[in-house]
Formats: structure tokens, C-alpha cells, sequence
């Protein structure tokens, strides 16, 4: 299957909650935009956590903005014996006029979810069912 055209999901929030840890998203395609929810596991959770946390540029500003880039890529330097997460992630961190890429890792399940997105998700429909006001 190809790449269906949408490269990257704008981050609202990396949170938890009485449900879990997910992250919010605002996903624009073709036939609208949606907020949708996206559980996390614990090791994505906490660096993905750390990556938006961090001030990449001006620690008094707050007019940072976090997209995930709809890619990843195997992490060469895990030691799976020592439980390290097996990719890493990307996510572009930007203020106002300054951006920069982020790598942060995270596991095969959230890679997987990347991969899905890319490949399979065209529409709305198809996110339906992670619909933010459908877990508020």
C-alpha cells in the first residue's frame, strides 16, 4: 500500500489520565480535521513527555508548537537486553520563525501506529473511533 499524503500529526497534549497515557492529536485530511486520542505505553510515554518538556530554544517562551513526523526509524544503538526501546521517533518542535527535529524512542507499538497512519488512514472515517470527544 502507498503513502496515503498526510506527514505529520499536530501534538496537543502528552498527558495521562484515569484511562491511561495518550497523546492528542489534530489531524487534518482531506475531508476535515479531527482531534483524536492515541493511548501510549509507558516507555513512549516518558520520553515522548521529555522531548515536548524540553525548551529547545527560549525557556521563558510559550509559543512552542510539536508535530510528530509520520516517520521512524530502527534505533542502532539499543541494547535490548537492557530494555531500551527498539526505534526512534521524530517529532519537530517550532517557535515562532525556529524549528528543529527531535528523535525520541520509542517501541514497536508506536511505530506500528505510525505505520498505520501513513498507510492506511485516508479519511476521518477512518479515525472515527479515536475521536477525542469520544473518551471526554
Amino acid at each position: 500500500m502507498s503513502f496515503i499524503g498526510l506527514q505529520r500529526l499536530v501534538i496537543l497534549k502528552v498527558s495521562r489520565d484515569e484511562i491511561g497515557r495518550y497523546v492528542k492529536f489534530n489531524a487534518t485530511l482531506s475531508d476535515g480535521t479531527l482531534e483524536f486520542r492515541c493511548e501510549l505505553d509507558a516507555p513512549t510515554y516518558k520520553h515522548l513527555r521529555k522531548a515536548i518538556d524540553t525548551k529547545y530554544f527560549d525557556s521563558l517562551a510559550t509559543e512552542y508548537h510539536y508535530d510528530l513526523i509520520l516517520t521512524y526509524q530502527f534505533n542502532e544503538k539499543v541494547d535490548l537486553d537492557l530494555s531500551d526501546l527498539p526505534y526512534k521517533g521524530v517529532i519537530r518542535c517550532t517557535q515562532n520563525d525556529r524549528a528543529i527535529q527531535v528523535e525520541f524512542p520509542c517501541s514497536e507499538r508506536f511505530a506500528g501506529n505510525i505505520e498505520w497512519f501513513r498507510k492506511e488512514v485516508g479519511s476521518i472515517e477512518d479515525i472515527q473511533h479515536l475521536a477525542w470527544a469520544n473518551f471526554s
